[in-house]
């Protein structure tokens, strides 16, 4: 069985693309799983594989952290929903852009949803992602 949840990750984009100083987080909170995980994923320094695990509160301190100085912008380019039971994956290929004093810089990336249905709603109980970079392309379309 396959559904569309492009709203709730509509919502969720906009949330992080906001202007530093405007997230709304508290806007979100309702989407994740009480126990959701969020998992950044890519390269450190060295080259080597690294996987970062945050809770939603982690997460949000990272997120603000990070993009204090920041105008950074996620769009959905891509979007992948597939529904067994009471526990949904998705797929969402998203393009962003990040723009600070020191760099600008535009790419693509892919965020893997992993939802449940618990109390007749759909929440988010992880999201992993990782984004491209030589030798991890996405295709052109």
């Amino acid at each position: 069985m396959s559904a569309d949840f492009r709203e709730l990750t509509a919502t969720l984009y906009r949330a992080v693309s906001a202007p530093p100083g405007e997230r709304d987080w508290t806007a979100v909170r309702h989407i994740y799983h009480p126990e959701a995980r969020l998992v950044r994923t890519g390269l450190d320094p060295q080259g080597q594989p690294f996987a970062k695990v945050m809770t939603l509160d982690a997460y949000i301190e990272n997120v603000e952290t990070l993009l204090a100085d920041v105008r950074f912008s996620e769009v959905e380019i891509g979007h992948d929903a597939v529904i067994f039971g009471n526990v949904a994956r998705l797929t969402s290929v998203y393009e962003f852009s990040w723009e600070s004093a020191a760099e600008r810089r535009r790419g693509r990336g892919v965020n893997f949803f992993t939802l449940v249905r618990e109390a007749g709603r759909w929440q988010v109980m992880s999201i992993v992602w990782d984004t491209e970079r030589p030798g991890n392309e996405l295709p052109k379309t």
